[in-house]
C-alpha cells in the first residue's frame, strides 16, 4: 500500500483544534514550517494564501472556472459572477434561470441556465460580456458545463428519464441540433472525439445513486459512430484519455467487476482493468490523465478505520507507481456537533473525523498534483511524496456516528469539487461559501476545471451499507 508515501501529519495531532503547529514532515526529508492566519494553516512548501472572499450572498454552489488574466468566472444563483484577483466580486450577466457552471474559451464566454424545465444558453464576448447568441433548449440543465470543442459546443439537458439529451450547438451562431436522448453528458477528448455513455440502465444501487449505462459510445463531431464498448456491470463514470483512450468506472455489479477501473481502447477493447488491492474498496471515480499516468482516488468501505489512498497508474499497463495513503492522519473530535449523514434516520452526533481524498486531483506543467482532502488542499510531487498541505476546515471529512443504523461505520460526505489551477499557478477552492486563493508558484497543465460526470454536488455514501 505504498508505506513509504504516507503523509507524517500524525506528528500534528491538533491541528485541527488549536491550529497551532511547530512540527516538521519527517517523510520529506526536510524541515517543514506552518503558518496559520484567518483560520488557514499552510505547511511545507504549498504556496502563499491570496485572498478569501465570502461568496455566500451569491448563492453559489459550483465551483468557478479561470480565465487567463486571474480572474474567477463564478455560477451565482441567477447571476454570472466574476471575482477579481484581489477577490472582489462583480455580477456580470443576470441569467433567465439558475445557472450551471459556466465555460469559456477565447472566443466567449458560455452561460447555461434553467428555468422551468428549460434551458438557455447564452454566448457573450470574452471581453465585452456583450450578448452575441441566445440558444433554447428542452429540458432542465444537467450538473455539467457546457463543452467546448472548436466550432461545436455541447450541452445535455434532463430528457425526462434516467438520461439526458446531448445538444450540438454551433458556436458561431448559436443553432443547436439534438443528437442523443437517453444518454449521460458528452466528453470531448483531445482529438475532438465526443465520448458519452447511452442506454441507461436505472442507478447505481450505492448511496450516490448516480445514473448508470451499459454502453460507451465515441463518435466524430458530425454524430458518425467511431466505435462503442458495451460493459455488463454497467458505466458510471468516464474520463478521457491523452491518446484517445477513455477510462471508465464500472457500477453496481455482484463479484470482482464492482466499481473497478478500465482502460478502454480507441477500437473499444479493453486494455486492462485496476482492481483496488485494499480490503473492500471501490474507484471512487474517474481518473485525471496527465501524459502517461492517471490519478485516481480509491475508497474502503469496512466498518475499522479505513485507509483511503490516491493511486497512480502506468496509463500504458495499468500497473500502480505509487499510492499515497497519509490523509486519514488529520483528525479531530467533535463533540456533540450534529449532521444529517447517509443512511441514518435523524441528525447524529460526530464523534470523530478524519479526512480523505475526496475528488480527482489537477495536476501542476511541473506534475505536482493538488488533491482535495475534506476541509484541505495536499501537494503531492509526482512521485507521490507529501509538498505541503492547506487546511481551512479541520471539522470537514467522514465521521464515525452514534445513529442506530449507521453507528460504529465511517460516513463518507461525498465527492468534493477539485480545486482549480491557474495558468499563473494560482490555485481556487471552493466550498460553496467561500472562494480561497493559493499562490502555488506552479503553472497548471490544463487550465480548464472540469465537471466530473453527475457534477461536483455528487451526493454523498455510506461505506458498508
Amino acid at each position: 500500500m505504498g508505506a513509504e508515501n504516507r503523509l507524517s501529519i500524525r506528528q500534528l495531532q491538533n491541528i485541527g483544534v488549536a491550529f497551532v503547529v511547530s512540527a516538521a514532515f519527517a517523510a520529506c526529508g526536510t524541515p517543514d514550517v506552518c503558518s496559520t492566519q484567518d483560520g488557514v494553516t499552510i505547511c511545507g512548501s504549498f504556496g502563499g494564501r491570496g485572498y478569501i472572499t465570502n461568496v455566500q450572498a451569491q448563492s453559489i454552489s459550483w465551483p468557478p472556472i479561470a480565465v487567463s488574466d486571474g480572474r474567477l468566472l463564478v455560477a451565482g444563483h441567477s447571476d454570472l459572477v466574476e471575482i477579481a484577483p484581489d477577490g472582489r466580486i462583480a455580477t456580470l450577466v443576470q441569467a433567465p434561470g439558475t445557472v450551471a457552471v459556466p465555460s469559456a474559451d477565447s472566443a466567449g464566454v458560455y452561460v447555461l441556465s434553467g428555468k422551468d424545465a428549460s434551458t438557455t444558453l447564452q454566448a457573450y464576448d470574452p471581453t465585452t460580456r456583450t450578448l452575441r447568441w441566445t440558444a433554447h433548449l428542452d429540458g432542465s440543465p444537467v450538473g455539467t458545463p457546457a463543452t467546448i470543442a472548436g466550432k461545436n459546443i455541447f450541452v445535455a439537458t434532463n430528457d425526462g428519464g434516467s438520461g439526458a439529451t446531448i445538444w450540438r450547438i454551433n458556436s458561431g451562431d448559436g443553432s443547436a441540433t439534438t443528437l442523443h436522448e437517453g444518454a449521460s453528458p458528452a466528453v470531448i477528448a483531445g482529438d475532438g472525439t465526443v465520448l458519452y455513455l447511452s442506454t441507461p440502465v436505472g442507478r447505481d444501487s450505492s448511496l450516490a445513486q448516480v445514473p448508470m449505462f451499459t454502453t460507451l459510445v465515441a463518435e466524430d463531431a458530425t454524430g458518425k459512430e467511431l466505435w462503442h464498448h458495451d460493459e455488463s456491470a454497467g458505466i458510471v463514470d468516464l474520463a478521457p484519455g491523452s491518446n484517445g483512450e477513455v477510462y471508465i468506472v464500472t457500477g453496481t455489479a455482484s463479484g470482482q467487476d464492482s466499481h473497478v477501473l478500465r482502460r478502454v481502447n480507441t477500437n473499444g477493447d479493453v486494455a486492462w482493468t485496476f482492481r483496488p488491492d485494499c480490503g473492500d474498496c471501490t474507484v471512487a471515480a474517474a481518473p485525471t490523465v496527465a501524459g502517461d499516468t492517471v490519478y485516481f482516488p480509491v475508497w474502503e468501505t469496512r466498518q475499522s478505520k479505513p485507509i483511503d489512498p490516491l493511486y497512480a497508474l502506468d496509463a500504458k499497463t495499468g500497473a500502480s507507481k505509487w499510492t499515497y495513503n497519509g490523509f486519514d492522519n488529520v483528525s479531530v473530535s467533535v463533540s456533540g456537533a450534529k449532521l444529517l449523514v447517509p443512511g441514518s434516520q435523524n441528525q447524529v452526533e460526530k464523534t470523530t473525523t478524519r479526512h480523505h481524498p475526496a475528488g480527482r486531483p489537477v495536476v501542476a506543467a511541473d506534475g505536482t498534483l493538488f488533491v482535495s482532502s475534506d476541509g484541505a488542499v495536499v501537494a503531492l510531487d509526482k512521485n507521490g511524496q507529501l509538498l505541503g498541505f492547506a487546511q481551512y476546515d479541520a471539522s470537514a471529512g467522514e465521521v464515525t456516528s452514534n445513529d442506530f443504523l449507521t453507528q460504529g461505520r465511517w460516513v463518507n460526505a461525498g465527492v468534493r469539487p477539485s480545486p482549480v489551477l491557474g495558468p499563473d499557478g494560482t490555485l481556487y477552492v471552493s466550498d460553496g461559501q467561500t472562494v480561497r486563493s493559493f499562490h502555488t508558484g506552479r503553472a497548471a497543465s490544463h487550465t480548464a476545471w472540469v465537471a466530473p460526470y453527475g457534477g461536483p454536488s455528487n451526493d454523498s455514501r455510506a461505506p458498508g451499507m
